[in-house]
């Protein structure tokens, strides 16, 4: 009678651990998936292969700090 307990507690942990998982999100796991829904809509920024547009920008920043350590007090 214990085997058959221990048995069916192992059959039940098997299944939730190796049961496929719900609510992924978007992730699309379609093998015969379209490429038009998995690739970004190219606009001013991006072309469709990712590649820089016409539009493209990139923000730059230059800091100039001034920093003194002080090992005394860490």
């Amino acid at each position: 009678m214990q085997n058959k307990r221990i048995s069916l507690v192992a059959i039940l942990c098997a299944s939730f651990i190796f049961s496929p998982v719900q609510g992924q999100g978007d992730i699309n796991r379609n093998k015969f998936r379209q490429l038009k829904q998995e690739l970004a809509t190219p606009n001013v920024y991006r072309t469709a292969s990712g590649a820089p547009g016409h539009e493209y920008y990139q923000n730059r920043a230059d800091y100039n700090m001034s920093i003194t350590l002080d090992d005394a007090k860490q």
